[in-house]
């Protein structure tokens, strides 16, 4: 059954996930509220934060959030408590998408024609815009950083996704991807980084090879009634997610391509993304609410007890279970979070050595090295 977030008081169309377990949501109405998913209250809110309401969030690395929204100038960055850290001048007018790099190290953002990238402030500074990019001739509805930073996608109203090498901070165009009709909408990498999901007003689902702009697969009726409003891979790479006009949520095969389960709603699914553990869906709905919605019997396999410990531990430490410790922790939790210490302070490499070790054939996809702090050279 579905967990639903209150707090909104107009139609809510983005959500942002941190580590921490709180999701951000942001609104037609220019409101801006954070919830606690164990809780499920709000803990912060903003309201009028932009005149014509709140198109895209993202959290940083420092627990910071990014909004963008229909306002001149409408990029802004916020505390973890939504207090108003910098406006971010250089557009003219609606921001409507924003993405953050793995590293947390760089921002872009689209608007009319033209996607900008804004790089983290030095101590004690602010964030500062050092590029530009105009390839495309209409307004930007998406962009997207591949899980490993080297990748930059875009899509808009033109009908086409500018596919960019990115590093450093500098964006070089590499491919552009034509085959959509209508706007692009929505984009996903793979977390291996070798596919590129986009989803369309022509209410179709395609799949491209980044590495050389070619389509690889193209569902051209995944939302048979309405068009694609948005696409998400799960973390783990087994399974896509996508939501349409037609009230509907679809959980497609990442392998296959093949359809394996559809949610009939009666309300429309404007945003969502995935938990860091892949188990559960958090959606944007137009019926004022938030909703977290378990999917992981979709893309369950059969892993060893011990593997799923050990997963449950990588995962979780990123979003839910481990919260800091206080007088109500159990032992259980204490020793719990030990061991989620020994694996995330040994990085990518031990985690990886660890997974193999247990079970080789049962390995995730992918396990995105970024994911991870970087293992200290000795």
């Amino acid at each position: 059954m579905d967990q639903q977030l209150h707090g909104h008081t107009f139609d809510v169309d983005c959500v942002a996930l941190r580590c921490n377990g709180q999701v951000a949501s942001g609104d037609e109405g220019g409101s801006i509220v954070v919830h606690s998913t164990r809780s499920s209250k709000v803990e912060y809110q903003a309201d009028n934060t932009f005149a014509g309401g709140v198109l895209g969030l993202c959290y940083l690395s420092n627990g910071s959030l990014v909004a963008c929204g229909y306002d001149d100038n409408g990029l802004k960055v916020f505390s973890p408590s939504l207090e108003l850290v910098q406006t971010l001048v250089g557009h003219n007018g609606p921001v409507r998408c924003v993405t953050v790099t793995p590293s947390g190290s760089h921002i872009a953002s689209g608007c009319y024609g033209k996607v900008m990238i804004w790089s983290e402030p030095v101590e004690g500074g602010e964030w500062a815009r050092v590029q530009v990019l105009e390839d495309h001739t209409r307004a930007i509805h998406a962009v997207c950083f591949s899980p490993d930073g080297k990748q930059l996608a875009t899509g808009g109203g033109d009908r086409l996704i500018k596919l960019y090498s990115f590093g450093e901070g500098s964006a070089i165009l590499a491919h552009t991807l034509g085959g959509h009709y209508h706007y692009v909408m929505s984009l996903s990498f793979s977390p291996d980084c070798k596919l590129l999901c986009s989803g369309s007003h022509d209410r179709s689902i395609k799949y491209w090879n980044p590495a050389d702009g070619s389509l690889v697969k193209s569902i051209d009726q995944a939302h048979t009634t309405s068009y694609v409003r948005s696409v998400s891979y799960s973390p783990n790479g087994r399974v896509l997610v996508s939501a349409g006009e037609d009230n509907t949520m679809k959980i497609w095969d990442a392998e296959t391509f093949e359809l394996k389960h559809t949610f009939q709603q009666e309300f429309l699914t404007t945003h969502l993304k995935f938990t860091a553990d892949s188990n559960y869906i958090v959606s944007a709905n137009d019926d004022k609410t938030v909703r977290i919605t378990p999917c992981r019997e979709y893309h369950i396999t059969g892993l060893t007890p011990i593997l799923n410990l050990i997963l449950h531990i990588v995962y979780k430490w990123e979003f839910v279970s481990f919260l800091e410790p206080n007088e109500n922790t159990s032992p259980l939790e204490k020793v719990m979070r030990l061991l989620g210490e020994c694996v995330y302070n040994g990085g990518y490499n031990v985690t990886s050595e660890i997974l193999s070790f247990l079970s080789p054939a049962h390995l995730p996809i992918q396990i995105t090295p970024t994911r991870w702090r970087p293992t200290k050279s000795k």
